[in-house]
């Protein structure tokens, strides 16, 4: 089975993830069901790149040229336009200011809503300006949105760009000044609500301001096929849209029981989120999984009856998404300092993961899936390989762990993963999985160590294996110190050093674009505050 993963960062309008080589192996036994491989047995897995037509072969031949894949246009009428100035909005001005006095759209969404993102599109002057010299800083954003300078206005700009790309012409007589701007309020929600009885996909409405219900739909009218006309209903300032009718009216009559203002868990999570930003996010736990249902591969819910509220908030220097967690069961172990690991990681750092507290949160996730259906494939792997799970799991990865990747990839990718735990019970289940890799995977990778008392470190290469596990200078860098400026107790750290990133990703030839070269660092902290809450900053900062 091949598999692909999409380093750490954020993507931007037209900016598609790089991924790593993924790597083939022989079929599984019958209960894994595995998908068929891509490659011959022999042969060596091909770097995917996913953004140019062609395949990289790592050892033993040039490069293949396959066709290009075609993109595909796609159908936005009005509504679906203005639900992108939500997602463009929200994702890439990362703006806030302070909210004006008036009704919220959780004031008129259902209180059984399971999931909610709010936007205000009218944030102080001062942080508009600071959001638009923000994203002329990105090629494709400006390009995209037709900037010119710090007068624009970003509704009209992105509407403009939808109405420019949108292929089905059911944009082509609508105007930004006449049809959207007389009746468009300041404030968009969007509330994810539970599949309806017999269905499987869930509910999605928006609540859009209005300050004129006759122009909004008029507006929604000029926008749409007549077949295919949006569901729509007016209420208390704001005009709701869904997919059908029969969606809209079920919402309706939802938020007349009670509305998700009056939901307490969300009102809890809001009152301890605080400043909500120009967008808020927030979901809850057990809808959410309750909708995955059957969908998901195990059925169990690891992370329990909770929720998670967020907000993104601007600095002049970098976007930040601030949120809180809460459960009913601890979601990760409250132990040692992850920062203890990473900071002292070496300073030619590309990427690096750092978890603490690995051992214990183990147990606690074991637990929680054994309620599921796990018992016969865990069984059935463990006889494959000879792993003894979990205890084989916990006595690799010890209490604390860091995954990171080095600069310098001229003699291919230098990876190394560092281990706080007993060497003489780890080693044992090094040789378990190197063994395992050697037989079903195509690349013979090489796994080199290095150990001290407390410290095992598996790498790619023998030197940087060693280099690794002597203290390194890290979190002194600067480009570490603003994307995570506070990482004292911290147990889980994700960085990213994108000059040094870039470096690998063209080492292996992969381009990357001006949109990420624009892009200094970015960094993601995680904490356990206790009685089964977290918190969590993602920040991206740009140069």
């Amino acid at each position: 089975m091949s598999d692909q993963n999409t380093p750490p960062g954020p993507q931007f309008p037209g900016q598609g993830g790089p991924q790593y080589p993924g790597a083939g192996g022989p079929q599984q036994p019958p209960q894994f069901q595995p998908q068929q491989q891509p490659y011959p047995p022999q042969q060596q897995a091909p770097y995917q790149q996913p953004n140019a037509p062609y395949e990289q072969v790592q050892v033993g031949g040039g490069w293949q040229q396959e066709p290009p894949k075609k993109q595909r246009g796609k159908l936005i009428p009005i509504i679906a336009a203005l639900a992108m100035v939500i997602v463009v909005a929200g994702g890439g001005i990362f703006a806030y200011g302070k909210l004006n006095g008036g009704k919220q759209p959780d004031a008129v969404l259902p209180g059984t809503a399971i999931g909610y993102l709010r936007v205000d599109l009218n944030p102080s002057a001062g942080q508009k300006l600071a959001a638009l010299r923000f994203l002329m800083k990105f090629p494709s954003a400006k390009d995209k949105l037709k900037l010119t300078g710090d007068k624009d206005d970003l509704r009209q700009k992105i509407f403009e760009a939808i109405k420019s790309n949108d292929d089905s012409g059911d944009l082509k007589d609508v105007d930004y000044a006449k049809d959207v701007k007389p009746w468009m309020g300041d404030r968009i929600g969007l509330a994810v609500l539970p599949a309806p009885e017999g269905k499987k996909e869930p509910g999605v409405v928006f609540a859009i301001e209005s300050k004129d219900d006759e122009a909004a739909a008029k507006a929604l009218d000029k926008g749409s096929k007549p077949d295919e006309k949006a569901g729509r209903a007016f209420s208390d300032g704001y005009l709701l849209v869904g997919e059908t009718q029969a969606e809209v009216d079920s919402a309706v009559a939802a938020a007349k029981n009670g509305v998700l203002a009056d939901n307490e868990k969300y009102k809890a999570d809001l009152a301890k989120l605080g400043e909500p930003g120009f967008a808020t996010l927030w979901a809850d736990f057990a809808g959410v999984a309750k909708l995955v249902g059957d969908k998901a591969p195990v059925k169990a819910n690891p992370v329990g009856n909770g929720s998670v509220a967020a907000a993104l908030r601007f600095d002049a220097q970098y976007v930040e998404l601030k949120g809180i967690a809460r459960s009913d069961q601890e979601l990760v172990a409250k132990a040692s300092d992850a920062s203890e690991l990473v900071t002292k990681l070496p300073g030619t750092t590309a990427a690096a993961v750092s978890v603490s507290g690995v051992d214990s949160s183990i147990d606690a996730l074991w637990k929680n899936l054994e309620k599921g259906e796990i018992g016969d494939l865990v069984q059935g792997f463990s006889e494959q390989t000879g792993l003894k799970l979990p205890d084989d799991l916990k006595s690799l990865l010890g209490k604390n762990l860091s995954v990171v990747v080095d600069k310098d990839a001229s003699a291919g990718p230098k990876i190394a993963a560092r281990f706080e735990t007993d060497p003489a019970k780890a080693e044992p289940v090094v040789q378990k999985l190197t063994t395992l890799l050697q037989q079903q995977s195509p690349v013979q990778v090489p796994i080199e160590t290095a150990k001290d008392g407390d410290t095992l470190v598996v790498s790619t290469d023998k030197d940087y294996a060693a280099k690794v596990l002597e203290n390194g200078d890290l979190g002194d860098s600067e480009n570490f110190k603003v994307a995570l400026p506070d990482v004292k107790g911290a147990t889980g750290i994700v960085y990213v050093d994108f000059d040094n990133a870039n470096g690998v990703l063209e080492a292996i030839g992969e381009k990357t674009s001006a949109d990420v070269k624009a892009i200094r660092s970015a960094g993601l902290v995680a904490r356990n505050t206790g009685n089964f809450e977290g918190e969590f900053t993602l920040r991206v900062v740009a140069k």
